[in-house]
């Protein structure tokens, strides 16, 4: 590893291996996804629209929710050698300002020959763990290989 980061190689990757962190979302970080890609509905960027249309607080982008998956990819698994190739989302319950989230990948299949891995990967609350994105992400390796 350098500077926190993983560097996993393809060859030492498995089928079942696992990483997982937490995450709170704070209203500054869905402000600033907001003013990055212009995404600044009223539904993510204010309480009272949002609870006017029937949810808990401000909703955290889905964008957003997959930013932390390629934070996952890029930082963890498999980390500095990775290169997210696809990434298939599907948005289960809103994701509000302030919740703690969960967000964990597993290594479900691995192909020497695409030098690829897919990763299975749940976003969910801590508290309840009800899970608020589920995805499937496939990822290549940016390494030339030897373990």
């Amino acid at each position: 590893m350098t500077d926190g980061m993983a560097e996993w190689k393809l060859e030492r990757t498995t089928e079942g291996q696992n990483y997982s962190f937490e995450v709170t979302l704070s209203a500054d970080d869905v402000d600033a996804f907001g003013a990055v890609t212009g995404d600044e509905n009223p539904l993510h960027m204010s309480e009272a629209f949002a609870r006017g249309r029937g949810f808990g607080g401000r909703v955290v982008h889905g964008a957003l929710l997959g930013g932390l998956v390629s934070r996952l990819v890029g930082m963890h698994l498999p980390g500095r050698n990775a290169l997210l190739h696809e990434l298939h989302v599907k948005f289960r319950a809103p994701a509000y300002v302030g919740q703690r989230l969960l967000i964990g990948g597993t290594v479900v299949q691995r192909s020497e020959t695409a030098r690829a891995i897919v990763l299975r990967v749940e976003i969910a609350d801590v508290a309840d763990r009800h899970l608020v994105a589920s995805a499937k992400a496939i990822v290549g390796f940016t390494d030339m290989g030897s373990a």
